[in-house]
């Protein structure tokens, strides 16, 4: 499908999701053109993959029932980290550039620390960048304590997708099985690590696709 197409499907799921009171959908439009245009032409790591990674994320959210336990903010988050979570993806791994020590790759991430998760800690903060520039100002509505949840949950969302933490989160998996086996079936996992785990689980999803 043209990139256009794309760019009208990730808007209707943001409307589908339903936008938080107050933002206008020609600032999410423009959002998403942004992110678009912040995509490079890689042969995987371009802006097909992460509107897959968002349409996935939506799924699974959905069929969990995960959505429906979501605030409009959280909802949001959850699909904007989906859309941004490889935001100017370079198309190499944070290993090659944490390994490389030439001026070009220090002045592109210039202000990240060179170790664990760069290209993860470069997506969320130009993903957040983003959303408050002038001609898109997504987050103009927030409070200071609200702006800073939201950048918290997003942030998290995405230095989740580091291949580097995978058994960190298959842990946490265990933990919540376990817990439901022995003390509670009916508890319910935490909303921020949901988030986590439906954009981790969507970004690693296309080895099962046809």
């Amino acid at each position: 499908l043209p990139s256009d197409v794309l760019c009208h499907l990730a808007m209707e799921m943001f409307v589908s999701a339903g936008l938080p009171a107050g933002l206008a959908e020609d600032r999410v439009r423009r959002f998403i053109l942004a992110v678009r245009a912040s995509m490079l032409d890689n042969p995987y790591h371009n802006f097909y993959h992460v509107f897959d990674v968002m349409q996935t994320t939506n799924a699974l959210a959905t069929a969990t029932g995960t959505m429906a336990r979501l605030d409009a903010w959280e909802r949001f988050a959850l699909l904007s980290a989906a859309l941004c979570h490889d935001m100017e993806h370079p198309g190499v791994s944070s290993a090659f550039l944490s390994k490389a020590a030439g001026d070009a790759t220090r002045g592109k991430y210039q202000g990240i620390i060179l170790r664990d998760a760069l290209l993860e800690k470069h997506h969320a903060l130009r993903a957040l960048e983003f959303m408050c520039v002038k001609d898109v100002g997504v987050l103009d509505g927030l409070s200071s304590d609200e702006y800073y949840h939201f950048r918290s949950s997003v942030s998290n969302i995405i230095l989740a997708t580091d291949i580097g933490r995978h058994k960190e989160y298959m842990d946490h998996l265990k933990e919540f099985a376990a817990r439901r086996s022995t003390e509670d079936p009916a508890v319910e996992m935490d909303k921020q690590l949901a988030m986590e785990l439906m954009v981790k689980c969507a970004d690693i999803s296309n080895v099962v696709k046809p």
